[in-house]
């Protein structure tokens, strides 16, 4: 994908990997960030992205469209304590994202469109 999608932030300079992991159940885990993207009538694409109790994270890509599959992945060099909390007005903020993380929620949409 050509960097299309529109994110509110330049993504910081870190050292983070995402890796495809197995899905993961995220019963006890706390959603830090989430964002849906639409493109056309029947594309309709999620990023939820969660924190354990041991401050690791997880990233679900996730569809309501049947024909998409989902995918799960582990975010590896990010410092928990540097998410911020979502605005009260605006939600979550995307500032705290890396490259790494918005890559690989672009790619997926890529290979599903």
């Amino acid at each position: 994908m050509d960097n299309s999608l529109p994110w509110n932030s330049v993504a910081p300079k870190t050292t983070a990997v995402v890796e495809e992991c197995d899905h993961f159940n995220a019963l006890g885990m706390r959603r830090v960030y989430g964002r849906g993207d639409i493109f056309g009538r029947n594309h309709n694409f999620q990023m939820d992205i969660w924190m354990d109790r041991r401050g690791r994270l997880f990233m679900r890509c996730w569809s309501r469209c049947g024909d998409i599959d989902w995918r799960s992945f582990r975010i590896k060099g990010i410092n928990p304590n540097g998410i911020p909390k979502p605005d009260k007005k605006l939600g979550f903020v995307d500032s705290w994202l890396p490259k790494a993380v918005r890559d690989a929620y672009e790619e997926w949409i890529a290979e599903e469109v």
